[in-house]
């Protein structure tokens, strides 16, 4: 319990001592006041205070939890009630008694102001109490004296008293705040040996697992160490294979060599013949051009040939025509001649010969015709073959094109193949260099591994020295675990 709590909880038994003992003289006089009827006054004083000091309790230490103000409210509410019934009903020597039980009542929180003020007032109403009384009343003025010197000797021994537990109060406090202060100060050097102690106890704990740990590795690297000791004379006779692979690796580059300089050389001779193929290529793509301009030249010709011919097969219809029209105008001819007689006679031989001459006429048109016709179904066919070949002629272009283009694709591959048979006959030069290189680094390795292998047995004999001597601090570690474990249990407990 801290100094605070103690101080409430000693506040909240004194007010309780207070309301106790000041209720049962309260109660005590009540009872007085009833039998001997003494009237209204003295019992509205002993209930109005007894009530009062009830609600104050209830209130302030009960329901609000702050005792320490109990007593500077019923103190002083006592002494009003007195002063009022002093004024209401004049001087009492039951009013001296009261006052000096309530002197004593205003010592028991050991506070200097209440009582100061609690016996001041006190001794004022008892002044006034002997100035109120009667003149005459002879037992009032033989107890005032009394009462005025017990409760001045009260006032004495109480103040007194009063410092003596201010002084002892103070020692009190200073002794339990000292105290409170070497516990604090002992708690926190017992929590700071505690936590120091815990961490120290994980150290340990931790460095006794990674002990354990590097045993496991170390037991692990001597095992890895015995197998590496053992497969390096393997490795050896390995690296002696290779180097033995490596001499004829560079033999085997040797024919690499020759055959990339003998394929650089055919690559050449290939992008020498695609280039001249790329150039008759080209000189055929131009005979071609000028092939497609005679054909397309003829077939224009042609086409001009029809239309004369389509031209020509109207004029014979314009001469059949007139041969039909001499024919009529002979027959009409005929007919006058016939009918002129013997005068007509030798115009009727002429109009005969008019219209043979014109069956001629007619003959030879239709066979002019038919011709014309044969003609122009042999031009209509060579139109065809014109324009099949003009098609076919388009077709041998593309394809001519398409030839150039891919001679001229060939050619850049093979220039391009050429060039990477250079740099592979480079490659093959400097791998030949680094083959030889390769060979001398196996057997330098050789000797190296051997020289390791005899480290490797050092190490293995230096593990094995480092293992027994972690076993030893492991043990030690462990126990030291322990003991500070036992150290920690018995600082909890």
């Amino acid at each position: 319990m801290t100094p605070e709590e103690m101080k409430i909880t000693d506040t909240k038994r004194k007010n309780l001592l207070l309301l106790i003992t000041y209720s049962v003289s309260l109660i005590a006089g009540l009872g007085y006041s009833i039998m001997n009827q003494s009237g209204i006054i003295p019992i509205s004083v002993f209930a109005s205070q007894l009530l009062l000091l009830l609600i104050y309790f209830i209130v302030l230490q009960l329901v609000m939890k702050k005792p320490e103000l109990y007593v500077h409210f019923s103190i002083p509410t006592i002494y009003i009630i007195m002063l009022i019934w002093l004024l209401t009903d004049g001087s009492n020597a039951k009013t001296m008694v009261i006052l000096t039980l309530m002197a004593v009542l205003s010592a028991i929180h050991f506070r200097t102001i209440i009582f100061v003020i609690g016996y001041i007032s006190g001794l004022i109403i008892l002044i006034m109490n002997k100035a109120f009384a009667p003149a005459g009343d002879a037992l009032f003025n033989e107890l005032f004296t009394p009462a005025l010197m017990t409760y001045l000797l009260v006032g004495i021994v109480l103040g007194v008293v009063i410092n003596l537990n201010k002084k002892q109060r103070n020692q009190l406090q200073a002794y339990l705040q000292k105290t409170e202060e070497e516990n604090i100060r002992k708690d926190e050097q017992r929590n700071l040996f505690a936590n120091e102690l815990a961490t120290i106890s994980t150290s340990i704990n931790q460095i006794n697992e990674q002990i354990q740990i590097h045993l496991v590795s170390q037991n692990e690297m001597k095992t890895a160490v015995n197998e590496i000791s053992a497969g390096s004379q393997t490795q050896s006779d390995q690296i002696n294979t290779i180097a033995s692979a490596a001499e004829m690796t560079m033999g085997q580059m040797e024919e690499v060599s020759h055959l990339s300089n003998d394929l650089a050389i055919h690559s050449e001779d290939a992008n020498r013949l695609a280039l001249k193929g790329n150039d008759r290529v080209t000189y055929l793509h131009d005979n071609m051009n000028e092939l497609k301009n005679i054909i397309e030249g003829l077939s224009n010709t042609f086409k001009e040939l029809t239309k004369k011919i389509e031209e020509t097969n109207t004029f014979i219809g314009s001469i059949q025509d007139i041969t039909d029209q001499t024919n009529l105008l002979a027959l009409n001819a005929s007919i006058e001649a016939a009918r002129a007689g013997e005068a007509g006679r030798g115009f009727s031989i002429v109009a005969d010969e008019i219209r043979k001459l014109a069956d001629i006429t007619r003959n030879t048109a239709t066979r002019i015709n038919d011709n014309l016709s044969a003609v122009n179904e042999v031009n209509s066919t060579a139109l065809e073959i014109m324009d099949l070949s003009s098609t076919k002629l388009h077709e041998n272009m593309s394809a001519t094109s398409e030839v150039t283009e891919n001679f001229s694709i060939l050619r850049e591959k093979l220039d391009a193949i050429s060039q990477e048979f250079k740099r592979l006959s480079t490659t093959a030069s400097t791998v030949k260099g680094q083959t030889g290189e390769v060979e001398l680094s196996t057997k330098e390795l050789a000797a190296v591994i051997e020289q390791s292998s005899a480290g490797l047995e050092e190490i293995s004999a230096t593990i094995e020295t480092l293992n027994k001597d972690n076993e030893m601090i492991a043990t030690y570690i462990q126990d030291t675990a322990q003991s500070a474990e036992r150290i920690e249990r018995s600082i909890n407990s």
